[in-house]
């Protein structure tokens, strides 16, 4: 009897860039059990500079919390014993939301977390198979949202700091999507190509995602809402949205927000996205 690999698909990309619109989109159009966000891999390994002691044997304190987090925010069961090395947390892990979409009959199992998009090179090494889409909005955007975000919920995103470190925040999230650029388990998706609805990069996330022609029909985007209550927690207001469907706000916060000096200040920090496309 031949068994067949769960999927396992990976959503990444700099907060505010439209991950949880995404997660929303292709956990409804597709068969895949997806929850709220991990955080896994940076709960999981040491900060910098101790990284390097996570090659010996992980923090058995932060393996628990890595495991907890992710068990009590989605109702499922830690493994035990919990493994000590990286190969075995993340099998540990793979197997946890793998037995989740098995018992709810699902194919694979979908997981959105912004900065596992710096964890890629230790994700792909030691989980064979994964795929990742990078989703890729515009500088201004994207700092324009963060900044909002700090301003209206300073709790949970005064860490941000300044515009200066939302803009090499935002850098350092395009270089990762820059690089993924030519790996076969990786898709880059341009924000603006989504909500535009281009039928051309659509149709190929689709072919990239195993979904048959028109799985992912620009006309079917409109029956999407924008988030859903099983991936989001209740302490993340800033993701719930009224609308339904994909909605274009482009420019309007960076508009609104920045002074012309500010803006002008913001456009010149920032990488240039010129020669990025979709696919």
């Amino acid at each position: 009897m031949t068994t067949v690999a769960p999927i396992r698909l990976m959503i990444v990309g700099s907060p505010r860039s439209g991950t949880t619109l995404l997660q929303t989109l292709l956990a409804t159009r597709t068969e895949l059990f997806t929850l709220k966000e991990t955080h896994f891999f940076r709960h999981l390994q040491r900060r910098r500079p101790l990284r390097p002691l996570d090659r010996l044997a992980l923090d058995p304190a932060r393996v628990r919390h890595a495991f907890d987090y992710v068990a009590r925010h989605n109702g499922l069961t830690v493994p035990e014993p919990l493994p000590r090395d990286l190969a075995g947390a993340v099998g540990a892990f793979d197997r946890m939301l793998s037995r989740e979409a098995l018992r709810r009959g699902m194919a694979g199992w979908l997981e959105k977390t912004p900065e596992h998009a710096f964890f890629v090179p230790a994700i792909r090494r030691h989980l064979p198979g994964v795929r990742f889409v990078h989703i890729l909005r515009d500088g201004p955007d994207v700092v324009a949202s963060l900044w909002d975000a700090r301003q209206r919920y300073p709790e949970s995103w005064g860490w941000l700091g300044g515009l200066d470190d939302m803009v090499r925040l935002y850098n350092r999230y395009l270089r990762v999507a820059t690089r993924a650029r030519g790996h076969a388990d990786s898709f880059i998706l341009l924000y603006n190509d989504l909500i535009e609805r281009n039928a051309a990069t659509l149709e190929a996330l689709a072919a990239f995602l195993g979904l048959p022609a028109g799985g992912l029909a620009p006309e079917s985007l409109d029956r999407v809402g924008s988030w859903r209550s099983d991936i989001v927690r209740t302490d993340e207001p800033w993701k719930i949205r009224k609308d339904e469907g994909l909605v274009d706000t482009r420019g309007g916060k960076f508009r609104s927000l920045f002074s012309p000096a500010e803006q002008q200040r913001i456009l010149r920090r920032l990488v240039p996205t010129a020669g990025m496309v979709s696919g």
